[in-house]
């Protein structure tokens, strides 16, 4: 299956022939992808795909063997990971990492301050466009009626987009969202996507995922990943019928199938 054709805008995200080995195992094997500006694109893979070392060859948390990534046309390839984060790559993980002592607008104002030091960021006033901002991502995410009781009684997705809207605070052209709805309710799941539907075009979004119908709900263009390299890319009900792609999810089942 071919990638979409060019829109003739620059990326903002290239990976080139980006090959990455740990001790003679390719996690990653001449992977190549790229992103536009303001895309939603969902990724998928089998386990052991190489779907977290892809996210941690973007963040520069691992140096490819092989290969270049470049990020508004500069190479990120030894680049400090704090440096890349401050370019506009942000980067949520599948636990939420959220103060859970501190209530969701308090959250908010940490992430969105711009502070030189630990003083100055927990005592340090915000500007008023920081407030509005603040005020703004609550009600984005849903978590007004939250906003002064601890974080640590949210729910688990209420945690989800608490900690997303941290990550939009500080404003990244970029955001890496890992498995966003492990462990969601099928109403959270829902309006997890929808979330990040919004987010999208004022940000780009990549989104790594294994349920489905949350990559249905995102409507959006899908990268498959398989051995490290992209093994086609379409959208979801052309990804779905491809092949190959039944080959990688079904292929073990069907051969034993026709052993048994």
């Amino acid at each position: 299956m071919s990638a979409p054709p060019s829109t003739g805008v620059r990326p903002l995200l290239e990976l080139r022939s980006v090959s990455v080995s740990f001790d003679g195992f390719w996690a990653l094997n001449d992977l190549n992808l790229q992103l536009a500006p303001g895309e939603l694109r969902a990724v998928i893979g089998p386990n052991g795909a190489g779907k977290t070392t892809f996210l941690d060859v973007i963040t520069g948390k691992v140096k490819p063997t092989k290969g270049d990534v470049f990020f508004r046309g500069q190479s990120l390839v030894g680049t400090p990971e704090h440096k890349i984060a401050r370019l506009g790559i942000g980067r949520k993980f599948q636990t939420p990492r959220v103060y859970q002592n501190l209530t969701p607008r308090r959250n908010l104002e940490l992430a969105v301050a711009k502070r030189n030091g630990p003083i100055e960021l927990l005592f340090g006033a915000l500007e008023s466009k920081d407030r509005d901002k603040v005020q703004q991502l609550l009600a984005v995410v849903g978590l007004e009626a939250h906003a002064h009781l601890p974080a640590g009684g949210l729910s688990h997705g209420q945690k989800q987009w608490l900690e997303i809207a941290m990550l939009v605070a500080q404003d990244p052209d970029l955001l890496l969202v890992d498995e966003p709805v492990a462990g969601l309710t099928d109403e959270e799941t829902h309006r997890t996507a929808d979330l990040l539907k919004q987010l999208s075009g004022d940000h780009t979004v990549l989104v790594i995922e294994h349920d489905m119908e949350f990559i249905r709900d995102l409507d959006s263009q899908v990268t498959v990943l398989h051995e490290g390299h992209v093994l086609c890319e379409g959208r979801m009900d052309q990804v779905q019928n491809d092949p190959k792609v039944i080959e990688v999810y079904l292929g073990n089942e069907s051969d034993d199938e026709a052993s048994a």
